[in-house]
């Protein structure tokens, strides 16, 4: 499993930050870049984005792992890999 993990990060390191990617076994990969707000705001971005993909299906991202880059970008912008899967939306009975 890691060494699936670290392949797909190293096929993504080349890649644009904009496609989902289909890790199989219902589990996906993106990377974004958070501008503001450190690594924190690239993994808000990431996850924002991970449910926008999940909401398509009606469902929602569930976190698997973030892998953050280390290097900072030239504008100071962090960038951070997710891996998630989709799953029906929890909700509350009272």
């Amino acid at each position: 499993m890691r060494a699936r993990v670290l392949t797909a990060l190293l096929l993504l390191s080349g890649c644009a930050h904009d496609a989902v990617h289909d890790m199989d076994n219902g589990q996906h990969t993106l990377t974004a870049t958070g501008a503001s707000g450190g690594v924190q705001g690239s993994h808000e971005a990431a996850f924002e984005r991970a449910n926008e993909f999940c909401d398509r299906s009606g469902q929602q991202a569930v976190i698997g792992a973030f892998y953050d880059k280390a290097e900072i970008g030239p504008r100071g912008e962090h960038t951070s890999t997710i891996i998630f899967s989709c799953a029906t939306p929890r909700t509350l009975h009272f």
